[in-house]
């Protein structure tokens, strides 16, 4: 709570859930990833380009940039700014902890600024928060403040706040499912426990600037996926590439199989 991170790819399932929940996309969308996406000076690239038409399961799967990006920039500026306010990504998240640390928002919200916080560059939270936010747009769309005290399933009802419809829930939970039997999160799958999750791996800010080849490499999923009951954050700071991940230290590599190992010990 006390620390704020780029989550990277993992916010792309808040701009899913938005894209869903407005209606400017359905499971049967389509977008084209062939090239990289132009804004101004900048280019948006894919780590794994498919250089395809990608269908929207297919672009939560190999986590594509241009394609996420292009979501955003069909639903706008303004309510993707409102959608964040939503889900309280504008604002510190308020738990028993004294030690809570403000969202870093983009200064400026230009075109670029929504096509790249789309997936998670340039926009950094608490993980508590990440979790909290992914959390409610899994369990039927009902936002909740953590707690680190006992509380009833009806008294955390009654405080929650309602941000998509349970519909846009059912989609999501589909696709982080999807994900993780066939997507970047397959490496999370134990066998008996339908986990769901999202992949995200952000180069780290040193000195005001992105250091090339310093990553923070995180995993969110929820267990089991099609009624959640728990969720999991797991972050690796600067992980390294080894023999076993073959020259990768990416998050499918690294993280994700660290939750597989936490889900296998802590689920029964």
């Amino acid at each position: 709570t006390a620390g704020v991170y780029e989550l990277g790819s993992v916010i792309k399932a808040v701009t899913f859930a938005m894209a869903l929940d407005y209606g400017t996309a359905t499971l049967e969308s389509r977008y084209d990833a062939r090239f990289p996406l132009v804004i101004g000076s900048a280019r948006i690239h894919d780590y794994h380009a498919e250089r395809r038409v990608l269908t929207l399961p297919e672009i939560f799967k190999v986590s594509s940039n241009i394609g996420t990006a292009k979501m955003a920039l069909e639903v706008g500026t303004e309510r993707h700014q409102e959608f964040l306010r939503k889900v309280g990504l504008f604002d510190k998240l308020q738990t028993e902890l004294p030690e809570s640390a403000r969202p870093l928002l983009p200064r400026r919200w230009s075109k670029l600024a929504t096509a790249t916080a789309a997936f998670g560059h340039g926009f950094a939270v608490q993980p508590l928060q990440g979790v909290a936010v992914v959390a409610g747009l899994l369990n039927g769309g009902h936002l909740m403040t953590p707690t680190v005290l006992k509380r009833s399933e009806e008294e955390a009802m009654a405080m929650a706040q309602t941000v998509i419809k349970p519909s846009t829930s059912d989609t999501l939970r589909y696709l982080f499912r999807l994900n993780a039997t066939d997507g970047t999160a397959s490496k999370a799958d134990v066998i008996g426990y339908r986990v769901g999750g999202k992949t995200g791996t952000a180069e780290k800010v040193v000195n005001g600037r992105y250091a090339k080849g310093r990553n923070l490499a995180s995993f969110i999923g929820a267990f089991p996926m099609d009624k959640p009951r728990y969720a999991i954050f797991v972050m690796l700071d600067e992980p390294k590439a080894t023999p076993e991940t073959f020259g990768f230290a990416t998050s499918g590599w690294n993280a994700v199989p660290t939750a597989y190992k936490i889900i296998e010990r802590v689920a029964p």
